[in-house]
C-alpha cells in the first residue's frame, strides 16, 4: 500500500509550495510538453521551466503540501500496492546568457526550482517558515505560529503519549531519554509496554506503505532499556486531601497526578493488593508482577496513602471520607461478571471469568481437569482459556459468537493462544448449559452468520437454521462482559446510577451529583482498556484540582508539571524502503508455567525497527529531513536512493 498525492491540475496556480514544504521530497515540478507564454515566435518547449506539481516520491502522509496548498486542491489518497510514480525531473540546467537592464527575463530565472538543496527555509532565520492551518496571517508575514497538529499515533493514544517523539528517541539510542517520554503522561508505562491495546498502531501512518511501527512493543524496550530521572517534588504543598477509591489505574493515575501538584492522597483498595484488574484479571505471564509493583511503588514514593482491603460501606462510609477529606474520587472499576442469561447458567461449574482469574491471580490456585468452555471474544476470554491450559485443563475451546474480525481480543491474543492448543471457534453462540445432577456436562450451541445489518457500528449476526449441536464441557467460564458494581453507594447520596450500571459523573468535570465527588474510568464508562483508565485518572485529577484551587486549565497544569522536554531535532533521516515490522516471539511453555515468556526487542532489533518511523511529529517543524532509502530524491548525490522489490 501507500500513499497517493491527487491534485486537481486545472485550479493548480503552479505556485511550487507544495514541492518547497514537502519534507521527503516527494514532489516535483514536471517539464513542459508544449510551448508556453515563455516561448517567442516559432520556439518549442522551454524544458528548463516548471510546469505543475507531480508525486516523484513515496509519500508518507503527512498532509503538509495540502494544508499549505494556497487553492486547496490537493488530496491524499491511499492505494493497494505501490505507488504510481513520475519521474523524477531532475535538477535544471538553464542556458548560461547575459541579463541586461532592459531585457526581459523569465520569472523562473530569478526563482529557485528547489527547495531543499538550496535552503531548509523558504524564508531567513527571522522569518522563519511554519507549517500549519492555524498559522495567523498572511503568507510570509511577520513570525508564524508553530503547527499546533499531532501525529495520528498521539491522537489515537486516549492519553495523548507522543509515542513519535519517544520511538524517536529509540532510534537514535537515547533509552533514558525515551522512556522519560513514555513516563511523561502516563504512570504506567512498562504496564502498557506490556498489555496495551495500542490503538496507536492502528493509527500508524507507516501501516500504509508495509505495516505499522510496533509502538507497544517500543514503549515495553524504552522502560527495560532506560532509567527514569528522579521526581522534582512538587512545587507547593497544598493544605487539602483527597481520598481515592479504588486502586486501579484510573485511581493510581489520580493520585499520581494529585501528589504531582501537591495534594495529601489517600488511596482506598478493597483487595490486598494494589492495580486492580492490573493485578487480579491479568494473568503473570501477560503481566510480570514486579513490572506492575515497580510503577506502583513509583506512584507511593511521592507520598500517596495506600490503605488496602478496605471495603467501602464495610469498613468505611462516604459521610466517614467526607469528614477527613475535600475531594473524593470514585474509581472502582467494573469488576462485576455479566451472567450468560441462558438456561443452566447457575449449575456448578458455571464461573464468571473474573472471578477464575482472580483465584489465579490472589490464590487459592485453582485447578481445572477435563474439558473448558469458555464463552467470550475479548481479552478477559483469551486470559481465563490461556490460565485454564495452565490450571490444569485437558483441553479449552473458545466459543464467540461472531467473526474473527469482530473479536475484540488482539490478533497476537488470540493466535498466543491457538499456539499453546487452545480451539477458537468463531461464530457459534451458546444457548443452553447442560447438566447432569447439578453438575455441567457441555453446551448447546447454534451456529451464526453475519446478516449484512449494521447495528452500533458491528455487523449484526443470527442463528443458522438446522446448525444446533451440543459440545461437551466440564467447566464452564463466562467472559462475555463486565460492569461496574454502584452497591458500595450508600442510598441517598444524590449520586446517580446510568442504566448500565455506572455512575452518572460530568463529562467534561467528572463530577457527580453529590458535591465534592468525583467518578471516572470503568465505573462510569463500563469496561475499557488501561489506557482510557489512565487517561480519566488524569482528567479526574485536573478537575479536581481545579475544584479545590480554583483554576481554570487543571489538566494544563498537569501536562506543564509532568512534561519532560527534549531538544528540537535539527535533522530527521526516514527510510522509506519496504521494510518488514519487527514482531515480539510468544514461545509456548511445555510446563505451563504462569511465568512470562514473550520476549522484547533486543537493541539491534528495537533501533532497526523504530528507524521504520516516519516521525509525523516533527516533520512539520523539523528544518532538515534526508530519506536514507526507499523511493525518494534521487538526484541527492548525498543520499542514497534504493528502490525496493516490486517497486517502480
Amino acid at each position: 500500500m501507500g500513499y497517493r498525492i491527487d491534485i486537481d491540475s486545472k485550479n493548480c496556480i503552479n505556485c511550487g509550495i507544495c514541492m518547497d514544504v514537502c519534507p521527503v521530497e516527494a514532489l516535483d515540478m514536471s517539464r513542459p510538453q508544449s510551448p508556453g507564454v515563455e516561448a517567442g515566435p516559432g520556439e518549442g518547449p522551454i524544458p528548463w521551466l516548471m510546469e505543475r506539481p507531480i508525486q516523484v516520491g513515496e509519500c508518507v502522509g503527512c498532509s503538509i503540501c495540502i494544508r499549505e496548498c494556497p487553492v486547496s486542491v490537493m488530496t491524499l489518497a491511499t492505494v493497494a500496492g505501490p505507488t504510481a510514480l513520475a519521474p523524477r525531473q531532475g535538477p535544471i540546467h538553464r542556458p548560461a546568457k547575459s541579463i541586461t537592464a532592459n531585457a526581459w527575463v523569465p520569472l523562473s530565472a530569478v526563482t529557485r526550482e528547489a527547495l531543499k538543496p538550496t535552503k531548509v527555509s523558504p524564508f531567513d532565520e527571522v522569518m522563519s517558515w511554519r507549517t500549519g492551518a492555524h498559522r495567523t496571517g498572511p503568507r510570509g508575514a511577520g513570525r508564524a505560529e508553530p503547527d499546533s497538529g499531532k501525529a495520528p499515533c498521539q491522537v489515537a493514544c486516549p492519553a495523548g503519549t507522543d509515542a513519535g517523539r519517544y520511538v524517536g528517541l529509540v532510534a537514535a539510542g537515547r533509552y533514558d531519554d525515551a522512556y522519560a517520554v513514555a513516563a511523561e503522561v502516563n504512570p504506567f508505562p512498562s504496564v502498557c509496554g506490556w498489555i496495551c491495546t495500542a490503538p496507536c498502531e492502528q493509527s500508524c501512518r507507516r501501516g500504509e506503505l508495509d505495516e505499522p511501527i510496533a509502538i507497544r512493543g517500543l514503549k515495553r524496550f524504552a522502560a527495560e532499556h532506560g532509567t527514569l530521572p528522579p521526581i522534582s517534588p512538587p512545587s507547593k504543598r497544598r493544605s487539602e486531601r483527597v481520598a481515592i477509591v479504588g486502586g486501579g489505574p484510573a485511581g493510581m493515575s489520580a493520585a499520581y497526578y494529585l501528589a504531582r501538584l501537591g495534594y495529601a492522597v489517600t488511596v482506598y483498595e478493597a483487595m490486598p493488593v494494589p492495580g486492580g484488574m492490573m493485578a487480579i484479571g491479568i494473568p503473570a505471564y501477560r503481566l510480570p508482577r514486579e513490572t506492575l509493583q515497580a510503577e506502583i511503588a513509583r506512584i507511593l514514593a511521592l507520598g500517596v496513602d495506600l490503605k488496602l482491603d478496605a471495603v467501602m460501606g464495610r469498613d468505611y462510609t462516604l459521610s466517614d471520607l467526607e469528614k477527613d477529606y475535600q475531594a473524593i474520587f470514585l474509581a472502582t472499576g467494573a469488576p462485576k461478571s455479566r451472567p450468560l442469561g441462558v438456561a443452566g447458567d447457575s449449575l456448578k461449574g458455571v464461573i464468571p471469568a473474573t472471578r477464575f482469574l482472580k483465584d489465579v491471580n490472589l490464590g487459592p490456585a485453582p485447578h481445572l481437569t477435563g474439558s473448558v468452555v469458555v464463552v467470550g471474544g475479548g481479552s478477559t476470554a483469551m486470559d481465563a482459556a490461556r490460565s485454564a491450559w495452565r490450571s490444569g485443563a485437558a483441553s479449552v475451546t473458545v466459543l464467540y459468537r461472531r467473526g474473527p474480525a469482530e473479536m475484540p481480543a488482539q490478533p497476537e491474543e488470540v493466535q498466543a493462544a491457538k499456539n499453546e492448543g487452545i480451539e477458537v471457534r468463531t461464530g457459534t453462540a451458546v444457548t443452553e448449559v447442560l447438566g447432569r445432577d447439578g453438575a455441567v456436562v457441555g453446551v448447546r450451541i447454534v451456529g451464526q452468520a453475519p446478516t449484512g445489518a449494521i447495528e452500533d457500528r458491528r455487523p449484526v449476526w443470527a442463528p443458522v437454521p438446522g446448525s444446533a449441536a451440543e459440545f461437551p464441557a466440564d467447566t464452564i467460564l463466562v467472559a462475555i462482559g463486565e460492569e461496574p458494581d454502584p452497591s458500595i453507594l450508600p442510598a441517598g447520596a444524590g449520586i446517580e446510577v446510568g442504566a448500565a450500571a455506572g455512575i452518572v459523573a460530568d463529562s467534561r468535570t467528572l463530577a457527580t451529583g453529590h458535591r465534592g465527588v468525583f467518578a471516572g474510568g470503568d465505573v462510569v464508562s463500563g469496561p475499557k482498556t488501561i489506557i482510557d483508565a489512565v487517561a480519566a485518572g488524569r482528567r479526574a485529577a485536573g478537575a479536581i484540582h481545579e475544584y479545590l484551587s480554583g483554576s481554570h486549565a487543571g489538566e494544563a497544569e498537569i501536562l506543564a508539571t509532568v512534561r519532560y522536554a527534549t531538544p528540537p531535532e535539527r535533522v530527521l533521516r526516514l527510510d522509506l524502503a519496504y521494510r518488514a515490522r519487527a514482531s515480539q516471539v510468544h514461545p509456548v511453555d511445555g510446563t505451563r508455567s504462569f511465568e512470562a515468556t514473550q520476549e522484547g526487542f533486543p537493541p539491534a532489533v528495537a533501533v532497526a525497527e523504530a528507524s521504520r518511523c516516519f516521525r509525523c511529529d516533527a516533520l512539520a517543524g523539523c528544518p532538515t529531513v534526508e530519506v536514507l532509502a526507499g523511493r525518494g530524491p534521487a538526484d541527492r548525490p548525498s543520499l542514497v536512493a534504493v528502490t525496493p522489490a516490486g517497486g517502480d
